[in-house]
């Protein structure tokens, strides 16, 4: 299933690239892209919780590296943070080694509830 992260007339502006803007629930990895500023693969087995976070304005839009995580974040939004039982590696634009991910869905339920439910099959 694939989710379109939120974004808002200023996303391409303030990014400086097109993109795609999603994530994307496969069979085993959730895959998050935006466009050439950063990606992420997080194999779905190693995912020990999934919560939300809120992204303010102030602390900017794109990949951004804060405080403990790697946030995918087009636009401010409420973000669903995926935290690893170990680090991953992620693209933001340069290789970073993280133990959680925020991913700004536009649908931020829906997106929990379909990487949750991917969780307890492979569980």
């Amino acid at each position: 299933m694939i989710f379109p992260l939120r974004t808002s007339r200023w996303t391409r502006f303030l990014t400086s690239t097109t993109g795609p803007f999603e994530a994307e629930v496969a069979d085993d990895v959730v895959h998050v892209r935006m466009g050439w500023v950063g990606h992420a693969e997080v194999p779905i087995a190693r995912i020990a919780r999934i919560t939300t976070q809120r992204w303010p304005w102030w602390a900017g839009v794109g990949v951004k590296i804060a405080k403990g995580m790697v946030a995918f974040v087009p636009a401010p939004c409420e973000g669903v943070v995926l935290e690893m039982e170990e680090p991953i590696s992620v693209h933001a634009p340069a290789p970073w080694t993280t133990q959680r991910v925020l991913v700004g869905a536009e649908d931020p339920a829906a997106f929990a509830e379909a990487v949750a439910a991917r969780r307890a099959a492979l569980s």
